[in-house]
């Protein structure tokens, strides 16, 4: 593990493995840069690859208060550290902050987003503020797993089934210890998609999808594929909205083709 420190003197934990091209990956929420740990092997084979704790998560540092500029910063922080040109992949919240990180340079390899997690207006009603203050006072009062389920439920719609399965999984406890920041994706998640800011981004991006992933998430990444102008779809068939675990190989097969395809 080395540490780079943030704009506000943050300290963010990171982790290096493989070698060629750097590729740093950008973790989404509920969740530290173990979620990439089915894939990391993987894209190592053909990369450096980069992973790193989001401030408030693991080893990293969390200096109040959160904003989404800081955790923007943290991500600039990152790819001064690598010290030359990225390939820059995110999912979901992490594919929000790559997408910003991208408004910001012109420096970049390539950029993947997994199913950037931005509310479209007229998909879905946005969930009230309501929510955020009720996963507050559940922190507060120590409930992280009651956090947890309610953080699934709003964001990959899982039904009660398939989170009482992921509760007696091995996976459990990872997700309670990230807990805390949940309040924090939820700031990102409340972003919205400004399309003419997007619109000046010119690095060479991949949108990922799952077929099978919710209908809120599908339009969010149809979305920003509109608003950018290089940037082409690719749907991992089957998959939903976590395709690093279910199914590592395709995923890393999608992300190596076609960052490949951009050093040709």
């Amino acid at each position: 593990m080395k540490t780079a420190t943030s704009a506000d003197g943050t300290h963010i934990a990171f982790w290096r493995e493989g070698s060629g091209p750097p590729l740093l990956l950008v973790h989404g929420g509920v969740c530290d840069h173990l979620a990439w740990y089915y894939v990391v092997p993987l894209l190592a084979q053909k990369f450096t690859v980069y992973t790193y704790d989001r401030r408030g998560r693991g080893e990293s540092g969390n200096t109040p208060p959160y904003s989404v500029e800081r955790e923007v910063e943290d991500l600039v922080a990152m790819l001064a550290a690598i010290g030359e040109p990225a390939h820059l992949l995110g999912h979901s919240a992490g594919a929000m902050l790559a997408l910003a990180a991208a408004e910001r340079t012109n420096d970049l390899l390539s950029l993947v987003l997994y199913e950037p997690a931005f509310q479209i207006e007229g998909v879905r009603e946005r969930p009230g503020p309501e929510i955020l203050k009720k996963m507050q006072d559940l922190l507060a009062a120590g409930d992280r797993d009651e956090v947890i389920r309610m953080a699934i439920r709003q964001t990959v719609e899982f039904s009660e089934d398939q989170i009482a399965a992921m509760e007696v999984g091995p996976g459990w406890e990872q997700l309670r210890s990230v807990a805390h920041a949940i309040p924090q994706d939820w700031e990102l998640w409340n972003q919205p998609l400004v399309a003419e800011r997007v619109s000046a981004v010119r690095t060479r991006t991949l949108l990922l999808m799952g077929s099978e992933s919710p209908v809120w998430l599908q339009a969010a990444a149809r979305a920003v594929l509109a608003a950018l102008p290089c940037a082409t779809l690719e749907v991992l068939q089957g998959q939903e909205h976590h395709a690093t675990i279910t199914a590592p190989q395709m995923f890393a097969r999608a992300v190596v083709d076609f960052a490949f395809e951009s050093l040709a």
